[in-house]
């Protein structure tokens, strides 16, 4: 039979618990930047995404200014429409007559993913020469 050296086993055995403790400090560093790195680009884009809802909300402000001066006086949509924009769309309401007599209120819903973007604006109409004139358009939260 052979002799075991036990000063030679014991150094052994103190090595595994060292190596164990150090994999499992870089696994969760590891995992640590990886979350962090989910975290920032998921940030990111929602941020991408929001600008985009902003957008399709503008270009439902835009549409619907077209439609005014297309239809100066005459019947305006009262009911919500919707204008698709690439994979994002719109909801616009149009009012006549509101805030005010000759002005028209315009209220756009964009929708992108998850994300929605509403944006408010209050145009008139000079009975005169009838041009068209933008008072405002602003973001109301949602």
């Amino acid at each position: 039979m052979g002799r075991f050296n036990i000063n030679k086993n014991i150094s052994g055995i103190a090595v595994l618990p060292v190596i164990l403790l150090i994999g499992g400090l870089i696994v969760e560093i590891g995992i640590a930047g990886l979350f962090i790195s989910y975290f920032l680009n998921s940030s990111g884009f929602g941020v991408k995404i929001s600008e985009e809802a902003l957008s399709a909300a503008k270009s439902g402000v835009d549409d619907a200014i077209i439609k005014i001066i297309r239809n100066k006086g005459d019947t305006i949509l009262p009911y919500p429409y919707v204008l698709n924009i690439g994979n994002n769309s719109t909801q616009v309401w149009i009012l006549k007559d509101s805030p005010s007599i000759g002005k028209y209120e315009i209220t756009s819903l964009g929708s992108a993913g998850p994300k929605r973007r509403k944006l408010t604006a209050v145009t008139g109409v000079d009975n005169n020469d009838e041009e068209v004139k933008v008072e405002f358009i602003r973001e109301v939260e949602i």
